[in-house]
């Protein structure tokens, strides 16, 4: 006999879902977050959370008379799903005259890949992609320089963006280790900066200055103050349940929607875990696209009681990365900036510790693993092979905790 539990799995592809199979007299729990099943918003529903901003007017009065518009959005290695909410958006600027050839959709990849023609349809739809111009950010070029942050971040901003009259951003709101949460100002910085922005924007946080998860930081402070330089004049925040799905929106200037949504997402993403566990199974949903960013994992450690998992137990990382270990020219290329495999940075010395790490993916390899994680960690490819190794470490009866998705926050 088993035990069947299911994970979300492999962000923006078929099917949402992993079947995890365990032994029958494992004692194993699903902790998942509060809303983690909440229902998804309507169409009306978001489109009403789009036209009754907080802290700015309606999207149609701030458009008038502006000659050019830029929708910034977050890409792949977020499952915010555009395509629902842009609509309501393009209906706002048509109220003020502002036509299709006015407006340039602009992906926020900061350091990230590049978006594809089917990366585009699955994050804008058919319907979007057809109509309307969409570029590229890139960390490299097409930048200008605007002086240095209150704290000396160098501002490199993408020109297209700077130059646009109108500037409109739509960002998932999820716990993020180092900007606190995502949203808001933070899809201008890291989204459309330059490298050098970027590099200055990150290192201080992997150094566990000015970071911290579900709260705000220092490095948030730092973002909206370059926002303030760049510009942003309207954002659109969402929340989301397990799988990706519109809970609740919040609209309008980048602080005070920002900051209302941040106060929904810590209560919608809270969990109730237990304690005394021998093994740990984070996800790395949905930032499982790819190995470099599998290390989101492990936020929950960041919020957990200490006495979530045994000082001797297991922690197995889950990622699909069906694109393998995936591309970020800051941190994970050889020769990047702030490249530096995992084992050596804060977040493992403070969370991880001596504990035993298992890596679970069907798709990377024992190089793609090791370029980031250290070679303590062991992978396993193969589901039964796992479990039967964790069943030699552990006994016939462990006690077993799965953590189904990175932006879960422990209460």
């Amino acid at each position: 006999m088993v035990k069947q539990f299911k994970v979300p799995w492999a962000a923006w592809r078929e099917p949402l879902y992993l079947e995890l199979e365990f032994p029958n007299s494992w004692d194993v729990s699903v902790c998942k977050m509060k809303d983690a099943d909440a229902p998804e918003l309507s169409s009306e529903d978001i489109r009403n959370r789009v036209l009754n901003p907080i802290g700015t007017p309606n999207l149609s009065v701030i458009a008038r008379g502006r000659k050019s518009v830029v929708v910034v959005v977050d890409d792949m290695t977020r499952t915010t799903p555009s395509s629902k909410i842009l609509p309501f958006i393009f209906e706002e600027l048509e109220k003020a005259d502002i036509s299709e050839e006015q407006i340039t959709i602009l992906f926020a990849l900061g350091a990230h890949r590049p978006m594809n023609k089917n990366d585009c349809l699955l994050k804008l739809g058919k319907k979007i992609v057809s109509r309307f111009k969409i570029e590229n950010h890139h960390p490299y070029e097409n930048l200008v320089h605007l002086g240095d942050s209150k704290i000396g971040t160098p501002i490199d901003v993408n020109k297209t963006y700077y130059n646009a009259d109108l500037k409109i951003a739509v960002g998932g709101v999820i716990p993020h280790p180092l900007a606190g949460f995502g949203g808001g100002a933070k899809i201008v910085l890291p989204g459309v900066c330059g490298i050098r922005t970027l590099e200055a924007n990150h290192s201080a946080g992997m150094r566990g200055i000015g970071a911290g998860i579900g709260r705000m930081t220092e490095i948030r402070e730092d973002i909206e103050d370059i926002a303030d330089n760049v510009g942003l004049d309207f954002s659109v925040n969402v929340v989301m349940n397990e799988i990706g799905n519109i809970t609740e929106i919040y609209s309008g200037h980048y602080r005070d929607a920002h900051r209302k949504a941040t106060e929904v997402a810590k209560d919608s993403y809270t969990t109730e875990i237990t304690l005394e566990n021998q093994i740990c199974f984070l996800n790395a949903y949905p930032e499982d696209s790819e190995l470099n960013q599998s290390i989101k994992a492990l936020n929950i450690l960041m919020t957990a009681s200490n006495k979530f998992l045994d000082r001797k137990g297991t922690i197995v990382v889950m990622s699909s990365s069906y694109e393998g270990k995936g591309f970020h020219s800051l941190i994970a290329e050889t020769g990047a900036k702030l490249y530096n495999n995992f084992g050596n940075g804060i977040i493992w010395k403070a969370f991880v510790k001596r504990r035993n790490v298992y890596f679970f993916s069907p798709n990377i390899s024992k190089p793609d693993l090791y370029h980031f994680y250290p070679k303590s960690v062991q992978l396993f490819n193969e589901w039964n092979e796992l479990i039967n190794e964790l069943s030699n470490m552990h006994g016939n009866s462990p006690k077993v905790a799965i953590i189904p998705t990175s932006i879960q926050l422990s209460n």
